[in-house]
């Protein structure tokens, strides 16, 4: 209890603890940087995979990849990266951290005759960036192992004298290190030319890197619900003292075996954290004042306005709406959601609407979401592939004049539909029909007379999970 009490004081205490912002980020390297060996190293480089563990927490998180093949730090190298275009586009891109993973071709025998200049030559690029307008943070990384000797690579090198060196750089210039070389020691599967990591390989890096930018080894959201909130901390609080590696939040990047006050200080920094959800695969707002394109927040699928809709800057469930007419307003969208694949939902707060009018659809598809055309409940007309399949309806009427979440959630097995956030009505259907067109939002399929919603829209979310309610 003792604990328990101690605790409660320090979140008292830590009530008002910061929160990690979000930042663009200059991944300097070579061709490890770069992505050399993996497939789709747009997708799988280090930088990508960054990139996404950093969006956990922020969408804001933006990094970049400024890698150059056979790069060298040494000025009067092979290919010195001072000297090439993703130098200069790397400062131009004015970032708020910089990540500089060079060293590897150094160790090459033409290049480590140099090597009396390695130390002024690196401390000039942290210079260099540190002095931009941004006036970014700098971090430096050892290298990660070479397996054997390749293209010239020397582990021997990296090992022996460029390992040592970084850490001499790193107290003179008094900037952080991560440690790549321990973090793959060991790991020579995961390098299949001995040299240059794979896709998973490029995880380990990426997740040693996000470990160190954000003081905690793994996002703290222990039970998944994407918000970082008081059940974390009790179960911290429950396994407090205890080796549990679950929990095992900080130091980074390998932590120290114990849930303890480290993990404690680490959850706070995040205290009341919404992470970004990997499945929300678009969320419009609907904030606007004027224009006729609705932004989505993901930054991928922003929605046309059809018609005449008026925003309603102060008139939103969540800060402003947008009010459609019932006659020709609605939304367009390049969202295209093949409900033959799997699980998805789809969510918005509504106000208004009328029998037979529909909140989603799919352009040659199906009404998604709808109100019953004689009842007014709400309904869909998503169904199996089978022929024993039907609609499903509730017996909730939401035309009253009030503000109502509703939500229809496919898990792969069973559909729901909710509405504030509690089921109103479910059954099974496995495997709905396939259809491949992009999603209306506040109209019918066809955008027939008659399917147009009438009333106020805000807030709509599209995941690829079943969110249930």
């Amino acid at each position: 209890m003792k604990i328990r009490a101690w605790l409660l004081v320090t979140l008292i205490v830590c009530g008002l603890a910061g929160t990690v912002a979000a930042q663009r980020v200059a991944c300097v390297g070579d061709s490890i940087t770069y992505g050399s060996g993996i497939a789709d190293r747009l997708k799988d480089g280090y930088p990508a995979q960054l990139q996404r563990l950093l969006r956990q927490y922020d969408r804001d998180w933006e990094v970049g990849n400024f890698g150059v093949s056979g790069a060298t730090l040494l000025s009067r190298g092979d290919k010195p990266y001072v000297r090439e275009s993703a130098y200069n586009d790397a400062r131009a891109y004015n970032p708020d951290l910089v990540i500089i993973k060079l060293g590897t071709n150094d160790s090459k025998p033409q290049n480590w005759l140099y090597q009396g200049d390695f130390i002024a030559d690196y401390s000039a690029m942290i210079d260099a960036f540190r002095g931009l307008p941004s006036k970014p943070q700098v971090w430096i990384c050892k290298p990660v192992p070479a397996f054997a000797v390749a293209w010239g690579i020397s582990p021997e090198i990296i090992r022996d004298q460029i390992l040592p060196l970084i850490d001499q750089i790193a107290r003179q210039k008094n900037v952080p290190v991560i440690d790549l070389y321990t973090a793959l020691s060991g790991q020579g599967r995961l390098f299949p030319d001995n040299i240059h990591p794979n896709a998973e390989g490029a995880g380990v890096m990426a997740k040693t890197i996000a470990a160190c930018l954000l003081g905690v080894r793994f996002p703290p959201d222990f039970n998944g619900d994407w918000q970082v909130d008081l059940e974390d901390l009790i179960a911290l609080i429950e396994h407090w003292g205890r080796n549990e590696s679950a929990l095992d939040l900080a130091p980074v990047p390998f932590g120290d075996g114990m849930v303890d006050a480290n993990d404690l200080a680490a959850l706070m920094e995040y205290w009341q954290w919404r992470l970004y959800d990997p499945t929300l695969l678009a969320h419009w707002e609907l904030d606007e004042d004027a224009g006729k394109v609705a932004s989505d927040r993901m930054g991928g699928h922003d929605a046309a306005l059809v018609g005449e809709p008026l925003w309603q800057p102060q008139g939103g469930r969540i800060g402003g709406a947008l009010g459609l007419d019932g006659l020709d307003d609605a939304l367009t969208t390049d969202l295209a959601v093949n409900p033959k694949d799997g699980p998805f939902s789809i969510f918005a707060w509504v106000k208004g609407g009328a029998p037979g009018q529909v909140l989603f659809s799919q352009q040659a598809g199906v009404n998604w979401l709808m109100l019953d055309a004689v009842t007014g409940v709400l309904m869909t007309e998503l169904r199996g592939a089978g022929r024993v399949s039907n609609m499903l309806s509730s017996q909730t009427v939401i035309a009253d004049g009030n503000w109502h979440r509703v939500g229809l959630a496919y898990d792969g097995a069973n559909r729901t539909l909710s509405v504030d956030d509690l089921p109103v009505a479910k059954d099974s259907q496995a495997g709905l029909a396939a259809s491949s067109g992009a999603l209306h939002i506040g109209c019918g399929k066809n955008k027939a007379a008659g399917s147009f919603w009438s009333g106020l829209l805000d807030d709509v979310r599209v995941y690829s999970r079943a969110v249930q309610p």
